[in-house]
C-alpha cells in the first residue's frame, strides 16, 4: 500500500538526506577529533592554547571560536564534554547533515561572541559551548515546530532531556570559578537562533518551493 508522507515530517524525521552513517558522520567525527587533539595537545604546549583559545575582549580572532572547541584542560573536562557531544549531536544529526552543521556553527559563533564580549580576562577552551548550543536547539525546536506529529516527537525528546539534565543546564549558566558561563549562555542562544531561523525562515521557503509548479521550460 502506498501512502504520502508529509514533506515536513520527512524533512525533520529523518529528512532522507543521506544514510544514517552519513548523517552521523559530522557529530561523531567531532567527538573523535576532540579526543585526537586532546591526546596530541601536550606536543603543542602553552603556545597551542595561546594561538587557538578564545581571548577575552578580542573580536579580531574569530577562527578561535571553532579551534577552541577541540582544546581541553583535563581528562574529566574532555570526557564530560564528549559524552554530551555524542548524545546530543547524534540526536540532532538524525535530522540531517545540514541541520546539524547549522546548529554546530551557530553554537560555536554564539559561544565565541559571548566569550569575547563578557569574559573578564584570559583564554577560554572547551566544547561546552557546543553542548549548550545543542541543548538550546533541541528545547527551542520543540517550541517553534509547527507540524503536530513532529512537534510531539520534539516535545518528548525535550522533556526527557530536561528530566535528565535540567540541573546541568541551570548550573552551567551560573558564574563559577574556572567555568565559562559565557560560553554556555552564548552557545545556548546560538542554538535557539538556529532553531527559530530553521522553522520560521528555511522551512516556509522549502514548503513554498515544493508547492510551486514545475517550470515547463
Amino acid at each position: 500500500m502506498a501512502y504520502r508522507i508529509d514533506p515536513r515530517v520527512q524533512e525533520v524525521m529523518p529528512r532522507g538526506r543521506g544514510t544514517i552513517m552519513e548523517r552521523l558522520a559530522g557529530p561523531l567525527g567531532v567527538v573523535l577529533l576532540v579526543w585526537v587533539v586532546f591526546l596530541l595537545q601536550p606536543l603543542g604546549g602553552r603556545e597551542l592554547l595561546l594561538n587557538f583559545g578564545v581571548p577575552a575582549h578580542d573580536f579580531s580572532r574569530p577562527w578561535t571560536y571553532f579551534t577552541s572547541i577541540f582544546l581541553h584542560g583535563s581528562v574529566a573536562h574532555v570526557s564530560g564534554n564528549t559524552t554530551f557531544l555524542a548524545l546530543l549531536g547524534v540526536t540532532i544529526g538524525l535530522e540531517g547533515k545540514r541541520r546539524w552543521l547549522a546548529v554546530f556553527a551557530g553554537s560555536a559563533i554564539g559561544a565565541g561572541l559571548f566569550i569575547s564580549a563578557f569574559t573578564p580576562a584570559g583564554l577560554t577552551i572547551g566544547a561546552s559551548g557546543i553542548v549548550f548550543g545543542y541543548f538550546g536547539y533541541i528545547l527551542a525546536a520543540a517550541l517553534v515546530e509547527r507540524t503536530p506529529r513532529v512537534k510531539l516527537v520534539r516535545i518528548v525528546v525535550a522533556i526527557a532531556l530536561l528530566s535528565a539534565y535540567s540541573a546541568t543546564i541551570i548550573v552551567g549558566f551560573l558564574p563559577s570559578g574556572g567555568v565559562s558561563w559565557q560560553a554556555h549562555v552564548g552557545g545556548f542562544v546560538g542554538g535557539i537562533v538556529v532553531a527559530v531561523i530553521a522553522e520560521k525562515v528555511v522551512e516556509p521557503r522549502s514548503e513554498n518551493a515544493a508547492r510551486r509548479p514545475p517550470n515547463p521550460y
